[in-house]
Formats: C-alpha cells, structure tokens, sequence
C-alpha cells in the first residue's frame, strides 16, 4: 500500500514538473533593423564619391528637347536654338541672324551660362534701344530668378553693320532703359525689407554703374 501511496505522489510530481516547463517560454531576441543596416554600409573614397557625383551630372546634362524660337524685325530674322536638359536647364547653343533668308551673323553664348528652367521663359526682343544710339538691340534673356532677371545684349553697330555682344549689360539685374536721362534703371530686393537701386549709363563702350541706393538694410 505504501508502495502504491509513494508511486502516485512521484507520477505527480513529474506531472507538474513537465507542466511548468512546457509553459516556459523561450526568449525573443529582437534584432534592431538599424543596426543591419549600419553594417551594410559602404564607406567610398573621396575618388568614387567624385565618380558618382560626375556621372550624375553627366545624366543630368543629357539633351531630351531641342527646339528654335524665331522673330522678325529690322529687314532680320532672329532664330534662337534652344537644348532643354535632363535636369530642366536650358541652353542657347547660336543664334542667327538672317538677312533675306540668308545667314547674316551668328552670335554665341558662353555654355552653362544660362539659368533657364522652363520654356515659357525664353524670351528676345529685337525693338529697344539700350545704348541710345538710334540703333535697334539684341537682347535675350539670360537668367530668371522668382522675381528677378537679366539678360545677354548685343549692341547694333551702324559702322560695321554687325551684333556686338556687351558683358556688362549681364551684370545689371531688371534692366530699365530710361530715354530721357539716357540711363539704364535697376532695382531688386533681398529679403522682405532690402531693395537696391541702381542706375547705369553707357561710357566708352561699356555699362558704368553712376549710383547705387540702398533701402531698409539693416546696421
């Protein structure tokens, strides 16, 4: 009988034993993504880093859209060839100046020169007077900023009949030909509370700035 008693005492034992370890639960060892993803990375040399960096701009360069805007005026016909870009910039490659159906002159600009991000913003004008010679001027623009622009300028030269192209004239910012003062007006702001005045008049073959006003620049 004790035999039996101690038997039974034993099997539940092993019962509860076998019960608590089934219940037991086995540790979730969690593994942080960021930590894989630390050891994944690749540091490069500062030669690979420039070699990605190339090819990215060379992508970017790619030509997808050429296209020619073209006016009439003064007996030329004015065809400004445009190279949309990848990256939305476009270029001015030539321009040409036609004389009865015949190239008359070809002007430049310098590459990459331009800042021109959309089509609707190519623009010339063939019919102002910039140097107040009596002459009628080539301008193109150049760069379009949110509010801001400039542009190239090829002065027509009664002596030699041809297009001369002014660097100076790139440098001022919302040109305004003043006919009365004979003076080239510029005005921009930089800021809510900046804005700049300046005015230009055309000495020796080049736009000379003769005043420069500032307003609201803080000490």
């Amino acid at each position: 009988m004790k035999n039996t008693v101690l038997l039974i005492a034993l099997l539940l034992i092993f019962s509860c034993q076998k019960d608590e370890k089934s219940k037991t639960v086995e540790p979730v060892i969690k593994i942080d993504s960021r930590e894989i993803a630390k050891e994944k990375i690749v540091k490069l040399s500062d030669e690979e880093i420039l070699k990605i960096q190339e090819e990215e701009e060379i992508k970017r360069s790619q030509i997808v859209r050429k296209y020619t805007v073209s006016k009439k005026g003064n007996g030329f016909e004015y065809k400004v060839f445009c190279e949309e870009q990848k990256s939305g910039l476009i270029n001015f490659p030539k321009i040409e100046v036609l004389k009865s159906g015949k190239l008359f002159q070809k002007l430049e600009t310098e590459k990459d020169s331009t800042l021109v991000l959309h089509d609707y913003e190519v623009s010339f004008s063939c019919d102002e007077d910039w140097n107040f010679d009596g002459s009628k001027d080539f301008k193109l623009i150049k760069w379009v900023g949110m509010v801001d622009q400039s542009y190239y300028l090829w002065l027509f030269d009664e002596k030699s009949g041809k297009y001369i192209f002014s660097p100076s004239f790139s440098k001022i910012i919302n040109p305004v030909a003043n006919l009365k003062s004979k003076e080239i007006t510029s005005s921009y702001h930089a800021g809510p509370t900046t804005f700049y005045y300046s005015t230009y008049q055309f000495k020796k073959g080049k736009f000379i700035k003769t005043h420069f006003e500032v307003e609201g620049e803080e000490d």
